[in-house]
């Protein structure tokens, strides 16, 4: 196989930007409003009782280990943000990362802190990627500045090269640049709606004929996403009726929902649709959308095929592997793994994306190793995403090989979309590149698909508010 290639203060400033979504192009306001530190500071293990409150930098290192402090008040949002980022000016060069660390307790103050007495730090949220001196590095922070408060975080580094950066005493200080609605410009360029792991059977006890109830059983408030989104196409990303895929319950059940938008869903199949023999209720209700390289299966179909969206090249796959190709349907030389290898060969746009359920990489029991050799195909043929569910919440990777190492240049971006409706599942130890994780919401990711790159947004039912945004390059 052969790799392709191919912003004390606050400002407030209007801009023009995305909102109601019709057709494949958005039309909105967006306005971002920029926060400054209310304290920074940095701390030195090995002088633990001195402290830099009046330096003109932040610093962080790893031996000595110096660790910088800023913190943040946030107020007069109205709404979630969709999206917050954090802005440094670096006085540094060089590709190690620097890294935001949570920090809880926000009684530390500016002239105070020293090592011996700075609050704990908590887990990685944000990290700079390469830096540049003379430039802002930027720090996502939209899953974790959610609403007005006091936020507190550490600037850290795990390795010995030291990054220097501005405080708020410097020539350009730290900036947090909150944005509200849609944080896109207007694209004529077209855009896909995905999730998994939707719709409640009627017998659940959270149906509510159809309505759910909190924290169960939301396919109705995510089918209202879809139909206020008019998409090139919605995704779904297997589970699609709980709990077995029966035909009574897409009827009574799914169809309501997100069968509002079945003609222009694009589906894959789950674990839970196969509690019906051969899968027969998924692929008598999708019929030959679910299986068009099979037109006419109903029972036991290959549930793999592909389709193209604006310049981008789509392949779904079938992620039940022991369901297909006699057990090895996801093996080295399998016929699906020898078709999507062909596939994407044939196919060599600059952009690419794989759909299927079980994600390759899941902050708790979800991961699926069985389909790695589909995975190695993928990195092989520069596939840029990688769209899934299973997980019953939201995880976003950045760009990896397939060992699960950090590959920005050439790696798959994964994210875990099993918020559909159904309900929620937790988190166990988080995994290596997990940027960010968020339960106990239901929503759809909104993927714009431009000719060299990607925009994502992360859609939320009303009742779980949540945001998550960005953009990446295809390879």
């Amino acid at each position: 196989m052969i790799r392709r290639r191919t912003t004390l203060t606050l400002l407030t400033v209007a801009v023009v930007a995305a909102a109601l979504l019709t057709g494949s192009t958005g039309v909105a306001a967006a306005a971002s409003t920029t926060f400054t530190a209310d304290a920074d500071t940095y701390v030195q293990a090995d002088q633990p009782t001195v402290n830099r409150g009046t330096a003109v930098d932040l610093r962080a290192d790893a031996s000595p280990v110096y660790n910088g402090f800023l913190r943040f008040t946030v107020s007069g949002l109205t709404e979630t943000p969709s999206r917050v980022t954090l802005k440094l000016f670096s006085r540094s060069t060089g590709s190690v990362n620097a890294r935001l660390q949570s920090v809880a307790d926000n009684s530390w103050t500016e002239t105070g802190v020293t090592a011996g007495n700075a609050p704990a730090l908590g887990p990685v949220v944000a990290t700079s990627g390469a830096l540049t001196a003379g430039q802002y590095a930027s720090f996502d922070l939209t899953s974790r500045v959610t609403a007005n408060g006091t936020y507190s975080f550490a600037l850290t580094t795990g390795s010995t090269a030291v990054r220097i950066f501005d405080s708020r005493e410097g020539a350009n200080p730290p900036q947090l640049v909150v944005e509200s609605g849609d944080p896109f410009p207007p694209s004529n360029d077209p855009f896909v709606l995905a999730a998994g792991d939707v719709a409640c059977a009627p017998d659940e006890s959270g149906f509510n004929g159809g309505l759910g109830v909190p924290g169960q059983c939301h396919m109705k408030a995510t089918s209202d996403l879809l139909l206020a989104n008019p998409a090139a196409a919605v995704l779904a990303l297997g589970d699609t009726q709980y709990n077995s895929g029966d035909p009574a319950a897409y009827t009574a059940s799914y169809d309501p929902s997100w069968g509002r938008v079945k003609a222009i869903t694009k589906p894959v199949v789950g674990n839970h649709e196969y509690g019906q023999s051969g899968a027969s209720g998924y692929f008598g209700y999708f019929g030959d959308a679910a299986t068009p390289r099979q037109p006419g299966c109903r029972k036991a179909c290959e549930g793999y095929y592909s389709f193209d969206v604006g310049s981008w090249h789509i392949a779904m796959i079938n992620t039940e592997c022991t369901r297909i190709g006699g057990g090895t349907g996801c093996a080295v030389g399998s016929p699906q793994y020898q078709w999507l290898d062909a596939d994407l060969a044939a196919h060599p746009n600059r952009c690419t994306m794989v759909v299927g359920h079980r994600p390759r990489w899941s902050s708790n029991s979800f991961a699926s190793a069985d389909i790695a050799p589909l995975v190695d195909v993928m990195y092989a043929r520069g596939v840029d995403m990688m769209l899934t569910g299973h997980a019953h919440s939201y995880e976003r990777f950045a760009p990896q090989n397939p060992s699960g190492q950090r590959d920005d240049a050439t790696g798959i971006r994964q994210f875990v979309v099993g918020t559909g409706g159904e309900n929620s599942s937790g988190f166990g130890t988080v995994v290596a590149n997990s940027e960010v994780r968020k339960n106990t919401i239901f929503g759809v990711l909104k993927v714009i698909l431009h000719p060299a790159g990607y925009d994502w947004t992360f859609r939320p039912d009303p009742d779980t508010p949540f945001a998550d945004s960005g953009s990446g390059v295809c390879h």
